[in-house]
C-alpha cells in the first residue's frame, strides 16, 4: 500500500476509532477534527499513538499510517486488518463452494460470474420482499435494487472458493439499552430476513415439509425461493455452505438467529413446492385493456355471422397498471371477431374493457364488456 493512500479500502476514520477503542485503545478529542488514539502500556514510558483527522483533506494519508502501524502492531496483513475494521458496520454473508470445484485456488470462470449475478438477483428480491411484507411481488423495487448494488462483495479465501457478501448497516451512534428498541437500519432488516429464511428451509428440507417455510411470514417470499433456486441450477455446483456474521453495532431483534446454512439440490423440489404455495394469483378485476392484436384464432369460418358457432379469439399486447407487457386472451362474438380481423390487417389497437383474470400463466379479458377499434 502507498505509504499515503488508503483509499482502496473504503474506510471512514470512525470505524477505524471504533475498532481500537473496542480493542482496549483510549481516545483523546484534541480538535473538533482530530483524535488522539493511544494504547496503555503497563511500564511503557511512549505508548503506540495514532492520530485521526476527520477532515477530507488529511484523511488518506492518517489513515494509511494508522493501518501500517495497526497492522505491525496486531501482525496481521493491512488487507485483512481493513476487512476486520470494515466488517464493524456491515453485516457478511459469506459462502464457500465445495473443493472439487476449486483448482490452484480459483474456479471457472463461469461459476464466479454466474454466482455473482444470482447473489445480486438473491440480495435484490430479498430486499423488496422486505419493504412489501409480502409472500409474492410483481417487480422488484427499486429501492431494492439500489440496496444490492450497495452491497459489497468481497475477495475470495484462499483454500476453498468463496465470497464476502458486505451488507452496510453503518455505526450505532445512539445508546443501547437492553429492553428498548433501536431504529434498525435497512440492510439489517434483509439480512435478518434471510437468516430466517434459510433456516427454515434447512428445517423443511431436514423434514421434507415446505410447509415450514410458508409458515415462517418474516423469512422467504416466493421470489425469493426462486432466487435460490436459479442459483442452485444455473451455477451448477452441489452444495453452497453460507455462513452469516452480524456487526456487533446493532443488537439482532430476535436472539439468536441462525448464521450456518446449506444450500443444494436436494432441496430444489421442497423450494419449488413452498414457491408455489407463496405466489398467489391477481385476483380478477375491472380493466381497460388497450393495444394491438398479437394472434387471432377461429375453428370455423370467421366470414359465417349467422351459422358457424364456433370459438373466436384474439390475443392482445397489453401494459398492465404495474407497467409489465403480458398477453390477454379476449373471446369474440362473430361481429366483434370481424372487425379484429380489418383492425390486425391494418395495424390499429384494440380497446376492450371486462372482467380480467390470470390463471396460472395465462392472461384473460371474461366477461367482455365493451370491445372497439382504436384507429
Amino acid at each position: 500500500m502507498p505509504h499515503d493512500d488508503a483509499s482502496q479500502f473504503g474506510l471512514d476514520p470512525r470505524l477505524v476509532a471504533r475498532y481500537l477503542t473496542s480493542n482496549g485503545w483510549q481516545l483523546d478529542q484534541l480538535r473538533s477534527n482530530l483524535r488522539r488514539i493511544w494504547l496503555p502500556e503497563e511500564g511503557a514510558a511512549n505508548p503506540i499513538e495514532i492520530f485521526l483527522s476527520f477532515d477530507t483533506k488529511s484523511q488518506d494519508r492518517d489513515l494509511a499510517f494508522a493501518l501500517t502501524t495497526i497492522s505491525q502492531y496486531y501482525e496481521r496483513s493491512v488487507e485483512t486488518l481493513a476487512s476486520e475494521i470494515r466488517a464493524l458496520s456491515c453485516d457478511i454473508i459469506s459462502s464457500k463452494i465445495p473443493d472439487e470445484y476449486v483448482r490452484n485456488d480459483s474456479i471457472e470462470l463461469r461459476i464466479a460470474s454466474e454466482y455473482l449475478d444470482r447473489m445480486r438477483v438473491f440480495l435484490a428480491a430479498s430486499a423488496t420482499t422486505e419493504l412489501n411484507g409480502e409472500r409474492f411481488y410483481k417487480r422488484l423495487r427499486k429501492e431494492a435494487v439500489e440496496y444490492s448494488e450497495r452491497c459489497r462483495f468481497g475477495h475470495t479465501f484462499r483454500g476453498s472458493f468463496g465470497f464476502h457478501i458486505e451488507s452496510p448497516v453503518g455505526l450505532n451512534d445512539a445508546p443501547s439499552f437492553e429492553g428498548i428498541d433501536e431504529e434498525v437500519p435497512f440492510g439489517r432488516l434483509v439480512v435478518e430476513r434471510i437468516s430466517r429464511g434459510l433456516s427454515s428451509l434447512s428445517q423443511a428440507a431436514l423434514q421434507g415439509n415446505p410447509n415450514l417455510i410458508v409458515a415462517e411470514g418474516q423469512g422467504l417470499s416466493a421470489n425469493m425461493c426462486e432466487a435460490i433456486i436459479s442459483i442452485i441450477e444455473d451455477i451448477g455446483v452441489s452444495r453452497i455452505d453460507m455462513q452469516i456474521s452480524f456487526s456487533p453495532e446493532w443488537r439482532p431483534r430476535v436472539s439468536p438467529l441462525p448464521t450456518k446454512f446449506s444450500m443444494h439440490f436436494q432441496q430444489l423440489d421442497i423450494l419449488k413446492d413452498a414457491a408455489k404455495a407463496l405466489r398467489v394469483d391477481d385476483p380478477p378485476r375491472h380493466a381497460q385493456v388497450f393495444g394491438r392484436i398479437k394472434r387471432l384464432e377461429t375453428e370455423g369460418n370467421p366470414a359465417d355471422l349467422i351459422e358457424d358457432k364456433s370459438r373466436r379469439e384474439i390475443e392482445v399486447s397489453w401494459v398492465n397498471e404495474e407497467n409489465q407487457l403480458v398477453q390477454v386472451r379476449v373471446a369474440l362474438s362473430p361481429e366483434a371477431y370481424l372487425d379484429a380481423l380489418e383492425a390486425h390487417k391494418n395495424g390499429h389497437a384494440v380497446l376492450a374493457t371486462g372482467i380480467v383474470s390470470k390463471v396460472g400463466r395465462n392472461w384473460r379479458l371474461d366477461p367482455i364488456e365493451t370491445f372497439k377499434i382504436v384507429s
